[in-house]
């Protein structure tokens, strides 16, 4: 009978690996026996953790990582609660939810503890297994699942905010303003709607992460690690790679609406663009109730701010700093030639501004501009 209720156990473990929950699988006298990789990265741990296999969990639970995790009031509820189904007594439900709070990147989180007793066919008890999941309303949870998973995921990586390298890229409606003003409300919405939504899914695609939006603006950043993996010409080559698709991206969208009758042409809505690197950025999460995003902090990241703000009808101003990050074969690539490249300071262009003279004029920039398009 005990290898019968051990295969139930694992067919159990199974079904939870493959829902990829937040998940861990107690036997039937209360001992862990399974905890999933996404509830030890919720807790920021690995299979070389002390987790207590083998434990009781009036035991396993306060071992470090679950006292770290689980305040006292919730490790409490979680042993009442297996203590209860394991009695069976008093016939308890099969399933049951509990609140409870995680302590997580240094915030309270609270979440749901969906609790399944396994039985056999003959009542014998095999375990529990415990599935930790947001308490979110179904369309909530079906709003935040049409984000792209892999970018996601790198968002998550950055719980703790340090100094990164990254690329940076910012690109903007050039004559938003009037633009606004001649197209109707609804017309003008759904421009920026597919503007911003054909952004983020290049920045996704490319291994980047979407940063600030605003009004018509967009921005991202593509990090290289300390390993070397991405290197820094792998990031450079995605950042430019995005900001050389972007602007033929737009003139498809401002054809299609054109071909449903919104007054507008190519030459009404082109973009501008500005990428640069930077060296040492400090780059992390910001979590508030309204929203979830990352953001660097940096000169460089003003620097490209007024790159992106000096670029006009339709320039793709890159630095040089970006440039010279890229290997033959990534420059090669992306159709770029180096050697033919003639660098302008930003201070030399027509309508450099004065925060952009004060912030970045000595910056020394080029225009890619339809490159690989052939209206270079």
């Amino acid at each position: 009978m005990d290898d019968r209720l051990s295969e139930l156990r694992q067919a159990v473990v199974e079904a939870l690996e493959a829902s990829r929950t937040a998940s861990q699988v107690y036997d039937g006298e209360g001992r862990l026996r399974w905890v999933s990789p996404q509830l030890l990265e919720l807790a920021d741990a690995d299979d070389s953790a002390e987790l207590g296999y083998g434990l009781h969990v009036d035991e396993g639970l306060e071992l470090p990582l679950w006292a770290g995790m689980l305040s006292e009031a919730a490790r409490r509820e979680l042993r009442d609660d297996l203590q209860r189904h394991l009695a069976g007594g008093d016939d308890p439900a099969p399933v049951w939810v509990s609140p409870v709070e995680l302590n997580l990147a240094q915030r309270r989180r609270p979440v749901g503890m969906l609790g399944v007793t396994v039985r056999a066919a003959d009542g014998t008890l095999a375990g529990t297994a415990l599935v930790f999941a947001p308490l979110l309303p179904a369309r909530v949870l079906a709003l935040v699942s049409e984000g792209d998973e892999a970018m996601f995921t790198r968002m998550a990586d950055l719980t703790e905010p340090r100094r990164r390298p990254a690329a940076v890229v910012f690109a903007d409606i050039d004559s938003s303003g009037p633009l606004s003003r001649l197209l109707p409300t609804p017309a003008y919405f759904e421009l920026i709607r597919r503007f911003t939504t054909t952004f983020d899914d290049l920045v996704a695609s490319h291994g980047g992460i979407v940063g600030k939006h605003a009004g018509d603006g967009a921005s991202a950043f593509f990090l290289a690690t300390d390993d070397g993996h991405p290197a820094e010409s792998d990031t450079a080559a995605a950042a430019l790679a995005v900001a050389l698709a972007f602007p033929a991206a737009v003139r498809d969208i401002v054809s299609d609406l054109a071909g449903q009758g919104v007054g507008i042409d190519l030459r009404d809505c082109r973009v501008n663009l500005g990428v640069h690197w930077g060296a040492n950025l400090y780059i992390g999460q910001i979590v508030t109730g309204g929203r979830l995003e990352v953001t660097a902090l940096g000169d460089e990241v003003n620097e490209c701010a007024r790159i992106e703000h000096v670029a006009t009808g339709g320039q793709t101003l890159v630095s040089k700093m970006v440039l010279e990050r890229l290997d033959p074969d990534a420059a090669r690539d992306l159709g770029i030639d180096p050697m033919t490249l003639t660098y302008r300071v930003l201070a030399d262009l027509a309508d450099a501004d004065r925060k952009a003279l004060r912030d970045a004029g000595s910056l020394a920039v080029v225009d890619l501009a339809g490159l690989g398009t052939g209206e270079a």
